[in-house]
Order: C-alpha cells, then sequence, then structure tokens
C-alpha cells in the first residue's frame, strides 16, 4: 500500500507540474522574406525525370530543362530535386552508387560523364531558381530496381543495416543517422 500511495503522487505530481501544462508561445518569427512555391521532381522509379531508364545525356538534360522552364513560367521560384531515390545517387558520390533510373544500370554514370545535380543547380539558378536536394535516407532499394546490385551499394558493403529484402533502411541504428 505504502508503494502504491508514492506511485500515486508521484503521478499526479508529474501531472502538476509546470512542465506537462501547454501555454501559446511568446516566440513571433520573423516574416518570410517570400513565398516558397516549389514543385517536387522525383526520380525514383522515373516518376517525373528522366522520363525513363537509358536516356541519353543530351535528352535528360532537355528533359529537365523543359521542367525548369515550366517551373520559371508557372513563377514558382523553388524546385525541390529528388538527388538520393535508394542509396544511390543522382550526382557523383564516393558513398553511393550512381542511380539505375539514370542509365538503366546502378552504379553506372552518364555517358557522356554529366553529374546531373550540378547541372540542375545551375539551370536552376540561371532561371531564378532555388534548387533543394531532396534526399531519401532510409530506403535501400526501390521495387522498381530491376538491375543488379552493384558490390558499392549499402545493402552488399553494410547488410546488417537492411531491415528487409529492399525496403528501409534501420533508421534506429545509430550507425545509419551517422551514415
Amino acid at each position: 500500500m505504502k508503494n502504491l500511495s508514492a506511485t500515486l503522487l508521484l503521478i499526479s505530481t508529474a501531472c502538476l507540474s509546470p512542465a506537462a501544462t501547454y501555454g501559446p508561445s511568446k516566440v513571433i518569427p520573423p516574416k518570410p522574406v517570400s513565398e516558397f512555391r516549389a514543385a517536387w521532381v522525383a526520380t525514383v522509379a522515373n516518376i517525373d525525370w528522366p522520363s525513363k531508364k537509358g536516356l541519353s545525356t543530351a535528352e535528360q538534360k532537355a528533359e529537365l530543362i523543359a521542367i525548369l522552364d515550366r517551373a520559371a513560367q508557372l513563377k514558382l521560384n523553388a524546385i525541390i530535386f529528388q538527388v538520393r531515390p535508394a542509396c544511390d545517387a543522382m550526382y557523383q558520390s564516393s558513398l553511393e552508387p550512381w542511380s539505375e533510373y539514370l542509365t538503366g544500370v546502378e552504379g553506372q554514370p552518364p555517358a557522356p560523364f554529366y553529374d546531373p545535380l550540378a547541372f540542375a543547380i545551375e539551370e536552376a539558378h540561371q532561371r531564378g531558381l532555388e534548387l533543394h536536394a531532396w534526399f531519401n535516407p532510409y530506403r535501400a532499394r526501390h521495387l522498381s530496381a530491376k538491375s543488379p546490385i552493384p558490390a558499392s551499394h549499402i545493402s552488399k558493403t553494410r547488410p546488417q543495416r537492411r531491415a528487409g529484402l529492399f525496403t528501409e533502411r534501420r533508421h534506429g541504428c545509430r550507425q545509419t543517422l551517422r551514415h
């Protein structure tokens, strides 16, 4: 009975403490400099760009320019560009292999070589658009992926970090968070 009384006292004290009460914030955020009018450009499974795997460098660039031109025409001021769809990269990386959604083969760079992220940043800025890089930090492989997994892919270099056959990386794992 003594333990029960102590437990109830502890619970009632915690519930009545100032930390457990809510009050509106007195902090007034600064006024925004401008509206954020953006479009998402998804690259996983070739949802938005590139329209299909294996396009030439010139075709990929032309498609991206068309997306950026349309964003500028619509008076958007930002693009949110998916650069890391599934532990792969739409940019040159020493950590992740090239995305198969560019060439059709995971780990294979575009030929002739270019860095799609650097190109997107340059072209977006020429149109007065911000470019925000969108990283998917947990998905190790998308179900639409068909090419063999390269030796540099995290599912091969760190198989203990996989939560499932393709699915998501273990986001609670300290090593995953540091990666």
